[in-house]
C-alpha cells in the first residue's frame, strides 16, 4: 500500500509572549495560518523497519523529526509493521514556515490509515504535543488562535482567510527557535491583546497584523530587517514569521506577483508566491 500526503507551512499573523513558565519555555498567544507552500510526503507499507529518504540529504538521518513520530506511534500503538517514506522537501528548514512540525502532523495523520489505526483525536493531539509545540495545530490547519507554548490550538471556524495571497522572502540562512527565546527579556512594553488584533483582522486590517519575537531577532540580523525595510518601501504589509528567518508580505492580488518579483530579483534572496489555505 502506498499513499502520500502534502505537508503546508504555516505564517504567523499574530504572535505575542504572554510569560515565561517554571520549565523555562514561555506562555504564548499566535493566530497561526496554512498556506500552499509545501511539502510531499510518500508512505509505503512494508514488512518492518522504518526506512526514510528525502531530496535534502542533511535531514536522512534517525534524529529528524519524522523519525521520531514515527517510533512514537509504533511503540504507541504496538505496531509490527514497517514504512518507507520518501520526503520532497519544500518548505525551508528553521524558517519560521513550521516545516519540521507539519512534516510530523502529517506523518500521523498518514500512518492512521496507513496502519489502519483506531483511535481517537484527543489521543493524537496527546501524542503530537510530545513532538514539539506547534505539532497540534497541522492536525488542525486553517486558521487557529494557539496558546500555551503552542500546543492548545483552538480553530478559528469563523475566521479562515481564504486564498489570502503572500509573498515569502526567505535571506537563505535558517534560525535556531531555541537560541531566539533565549534572548526574551522581561517585563515586556505594550503587549498586544489577542481579542483586539482578531478584531481588525476580521475586518480584514492587516497592518494591524504582529509578531513579538522580531524584536528580539531583527537587531542580530541586519538581512531580516533589509528585507522588511524592502517590503515596506514596496507598500506591503509584512511580518516575519514565527521566530524567523522568513518574512511574509501581503498583497491584493496575484497580478502583484511579477511586479514584486521583478522588484526583489535583483536581491539574493528565496521568493515565493503562496496563498492561505484551509488544509
Amino acid at each position: 500500500m502506498k499513499i502520500y500526503f502534502k505537508s503546508p507551512a504555516k505564517i504567523n499573523l499574530f504572535l505575542e509572549i504572554k510569560n515565561k513558565r517554571s520549565d523555562g519555555y514561555h506562555n504564548l498567544e499566535s493566530i497561526m495560518q496554512t498556506i500552499n507552500l509545501c511539502d510531499t510526503i510518500f508512505f509505503e507499507l512494508i514488512d518492518k523497519d522504518i526506512l526514510i529518504e528525502c531530496n535534502d540529504k542533511s535531514i536522512n538521518n534517525k534524529k529528524n523529526i519524522i523519525y521520531k513520530t514515527v517510533l512514537l506511534i509504533k511503540n504507541y500503538f504496538n505496531i509490527k509493521s514497517g514504512v518507507k517514506i520518501y520526503l520532497k522537501k519544500n518548505i525551508p528548514i528553521s524558517s519560521g514556515l513550521g516545516g519540521g512540525s507539519s512534516n510530523a502532523a502529517t506523518t500521523i495523520k498518514a500512518l492512521v490509515k496507513l496502519w489502519n489505526i483506531k483511535t481517537t483525536k484527543s489521543k493524537l493531539n496527546q501524542i503530537a504535543k510530545e513532538i514539539g509545540a506547534d505539532v497540534p495545530f497541522f492536525l488542525t490547519c486553517g486558521t487557529a488562535l494557539c496558546r500555551g507554548i503552542g500546543e492548545i490550538v483552538i480553530p478559528l471556524n469563523d475566521f479562515l482567510i481564504h486564498d489570502l495571497n503572500i509573498v515569502l522572502v526567505n535571506p537563505g540562512f535558517g534560525l535556531s527557535t531555541k537560541n531566539i527565546y533565549k534572548r526574551i527579556k522581561y517585563p515586556l512594553k505594550n503587549q498586544k491583546k489577542i481579542n483586539k488584533t482578531l478584531t481588525y483582522l476580521f475586518k480584514g486590517y492587516f497592518s494591524y497584523c504582529f509578531n513579538r519575537l522580531e524584536e528580539f531577532v531583527i537587531p542580530y540580523y541586519p538581512e531580516i530587517k533589509k528585507i522588511k525595510n524592502v517590503l515596506n518601501e514596496l507598500g506591503y504589509v509584512n511580518l516575519m514569521s514565527g521566530s524567523g528567518s522568513t518574512v511574509f508580505g501581503i498583497l491584493n492580488s496575484n497580478l502583484e506577483n511579477q511586479r514584486i518579483k521583478n522588484d526583489l530579483e535583483k536581491y539574493k534572496w528565496q521568493i515565493w508566491f503562496t496563498s492561505t489555505v484551509n488544509i
